[in-house]
């Protein structure tokens, strides 16, 4: 092994300290951007059931940096149980955890609480009985308790419900399709609802019931960012990154075992036509791009704990410098304006 891949491992991989020091470490990304530049304003116009009577809880700013930043540990212990409870990862790795703590610190948007997170977070959850189903000769169950997790994330963020096309695409590679999976998964989408419903319906506010499914047909084009030449550099860098890595890393696990393999596909068919949904509804919802960087961030951590050749480790170096460039750029705006 090449002494720049046996330092990267030691020093971000496997280090014993690593996820203790990348905590307190991205609690200072966190706290610095807060204080330097405040909570961004940053108001979601979709509707949904649970989050808006909540949302008033989380206007104090130091109450909104708070949550989101417990959001962001639970989402990487989430990632990191994952990744242990089914050995994805064949080799002892910290990424997991640390890769989604530094991504979902990088941009002040991240700073705000929001019903997205909320929603990622029950996304991440059904993944467990996802993985459980795995060729099981009847995974009806597995599949209702993952529609009932993602249904109550689109209690949430009502837009999660579009997973449900995709997660039915997911099943059918991990054990083939089974007619009594989808339409256990159908009930359990059918049980969320009914309640809810049933709720309306004796407050009499129907009509509340159906205003969250009007979002759906709220579609609304992109508008291009004013950033700074610095900014898009970033932006463009970064993207070309997470492209490069899903693209090396497929070389690696396709070469690994059946259930690792079938998640990472998944994973990157997510990404994708999660990347196509947030440019259609761009103006209405991030929610898209946000479980995009979680689910990217899991696909880095694998790719990074696996390779084993140092031109992928310059190029992990140099994006990474890229990427607390664009930190910085938040973090002092007056220095970049200057650039």
């Amino acid at each position: 092994m090449h002494p720049v891949v046996r330092s990267f491992r030691a020093a971000f991989v496997e280090g014993r300290f690593v996820p203790l020091l990348a905590a307190f470490g991205m609690t200072g990304m966190r706290l610095a951007l807060f204080y330097t530049g405040g909570m961004p304003l940053i108001a979601s116009i979709g509707d949904n059931y649970v989050w808006e009577p909540v949302a008033h809880l989380f206007n104090r700013p130091q109450v909104s940096l708070a949550a989101s930043t417990l959001s962001v540990f639970l989402i990487a212990w989430i990632l990191s149980l994952l990744n242990n409870r089914f050995n994805l990862i064949r080799s002892r790795s910290h990424l997991p955890f640390t890769a989604p703590l530094f991504l979902l610190s990088l941009h002040p948007y991240f700073l705000v609480m929001s019903g997205d997170y909320m929603a990622v977070i029950f996304v991440l959850l059904a993944f467990f009985p996802f993985l459980e189903s795995y060729q099981k000769p009847d995974a009806y169950l597995c599949s209702f308790r993952a529609s009932i997790l993602v249904a109550v994330a689109s209690l949430f963020q009502i837009y999660a419900l579009m997973l449900l096309p995709l997660w039915w695409v997911g099943e059918r590679s991990m054990r083939g399709s089974q007619s009594r999976s989808f339409a256990s998964s159908l009930f359990g989408l059918f049980l969320v609802y009914v309640t809810l419903f049933s709720i309306y319906w004796l407050l009499d506010d129907i009509p509340r019931f159906v205003r969250p499914f009007l979002q759906f047909v709220s579609f609304s084009a992109p508008e291009i960012p004013r950033f700074s030449v610095l900014e898009w550099g970033g932006v463009f860098f970064v993207a070309l990154f997470f492209i490069s890595n899903m693209v090396l890393s497929t070389k690696i696990y396709s070469r690994d075992k059946a259930l690792t393999l079938s998640l990472m596909q998944f994973m990157v068919f997510l990404i994708v036509f999660l990347l196509l949904l947030q440019i259609v509804y761009w103006k209405e919802t991030f929610f898209f791009l946000l479980l995009s960087l979680t689910l990217a961030s899991y696909l880095n951590a694998y790719f990074y704990s696996r390779t084993i050749l140092r031109n992928h480790i310059y190029v992990g170096y140099g994006m990474l410098s890229l990427m607390l460039l664009l930190y910085l750029s938040h973090l002092l705006p007056s220095m970049v304006s200057l650039l």
